[in-house]
């Protein structure tokens, strides 16, 4: 039986494709599956609405367009009328734009707010930071999703140590057949090594610094092709640049595609070289495959991958360390499996799902016991377009 929250608004950006929503769609259906009443707000739908409507959850996109890194008060009034009508026990907001809508919709509702961060929030400017300390004032609990992200949120942002709980990202196993390589890869580089790249294309995910360490690579192993699995707004101009290092024969930008995770499992090497990052949930997709991962060394990946343990981890932004990483495996093929089999033992022994959704539920439930004042001179939020 649910005890605690029992309907829960969660709040995220977008339902387009990326980890942060991912995680929010798969925590929604297992809440859902463990007696919760769920709604899931965002400011536009996307690709993962899909999974909640075939499971009769319900998907509020409440604006036209979306919102992404900025407060704005168009976003804030609708989440505001939907918590005010919806008689929710608990709102749970996923990224800064939601974040703040949602601490501007609970004001004086008396609806408590839980946070989790999933990034370092390097991109913040003062403006921002001064936002995001208003909406941890608001907020009785805040999530991080590695323990990089709670050092920021106490040091940077002095969010009290006991208000801040690191749940690690989790990962369900892919379903269903990964699809046929004859209808991926180019004719000519079947059968030699697969390396690729899942995720949006956008300038922190680092996939620039992949495509020139692909070309380093290919010279070294003239049978290795590539894979660019996502879509965003560098697509284009990736396509061209990979054109003009020669690689227009051996690497396939695959777009958006439902299955991503199935796809993940067909790579000999996961590459991510981001330069900024969470807790990818990519990098644990990889390693339930047995899959060998090579990453940037930057925000949560080092708690999920051991260097030498269960892949390798690079300087970020050094397609010449990158190449290295990815010569070293692809000529000892023996040492990448092992790297991979240890990534699955330890995705079975330390990340499971539902381990995650039994703490985010007894989070819940702390926040959920009778509420006390807000503190005399605690600072509204206040909202800007």
């Amino acid at each position: 039986m649910v005890s605690g929250a029992r309907r829960v608004l969660l709040v995220v950006d977008s339902l387009e494709v990326g980890g942060a929503e991912r995680h929010v769609v798969d925590l929604a259906l297992a809440l859902r599956r463990d007696g919760y009443e769920v709604e899931v707000a965002c400011s536009v739908g996307g690709g993962l609405s899909g999974p909640l409507e075939e499971e009769g959850l319900p998907v509020r996109a409440l604006l036209g367009e979306r919102v992404k890194r900025r407060v704005s008060v168009s976003y804030a009034r609708e989440l505001g009328k939907l918590v005010r009508g919806g008689r929710f026990d608990l709102v749970h907001a996923h990224i800064y734009a939601s974040a703040a809508a949602s601490a501007a919709a609970t004001r004086g509702t008396g609806v408590p707010l839980v946070v989790t961060e999933h990034t370092e929030a390097t991109w913040q400017d003062r403006r921002a930071r001064l936002v995001s300390g208003s909406i941890y004032r608001r907020a009785r609990h805040v999530i991080a999703v590695s323990g990089p992200i709670r050092r920021r949120l106490i040091e940077r942002d002095a969010v009290p140590p006991e208000k801040v709980t690191v749940i690690p990202n989790a990962v369900i196993a892919a379903s269903g057949a990964p699809p046929d390589l004859s209808s991926i890869l180019p004719d000519a580089r079947r059968g030699g090594p697969l390396i690729g790249v899942v995720a949006r294309l956008q300038p922190e995910k680092g996939v620039t610094k992949f495509l020139k360490a692909a070309a380093r690579v290919g010279a070294e192993v003239p049978n290795a092709s590539f894979l660019v699995v996502g879509d965003g707004p560098l697509r284009g101009e990736l396509s061209a640049l990979a054109e003009r290092l020669g690689l227009s024969d051996r690497a396939r930008f695959l777009g958006y595609r439902s299955d991503a995770r199935a796809i993940v499992g067909l790579l000999d090497v996961l590459v991510v070289p981001s330069l900024t990052e969470g807790a990818p949930l990519t990098v644990l997709e990889a390693m339930a495959s047995g899959v060998p991962v090579v990453a940037s060394a930057v925000g949560g990946i080092p708690d999920q991958v051991r260097h030498g343990k269960e892949g390798l981890l690079v300087r970020p932004g050094d397609p010449g360390a990158l190449c290295d990483a990815l010569v070293e495996l692809l000529r000892d093929p023996a040492r990448a499996r092992r790297l991979g089999e240890a990534g699955r033992r330890r995705v079975e022994r330390e990340f499971s799902h539902e381990a995650t959704v039994r703490r985010v539920e007894a989070v819940y439930r702390g926040v959920c016991e009778p509420l006390e004042s807000r503190a005399p001179g605690e600072p509204e939020l206040e909202t800007v377009e």
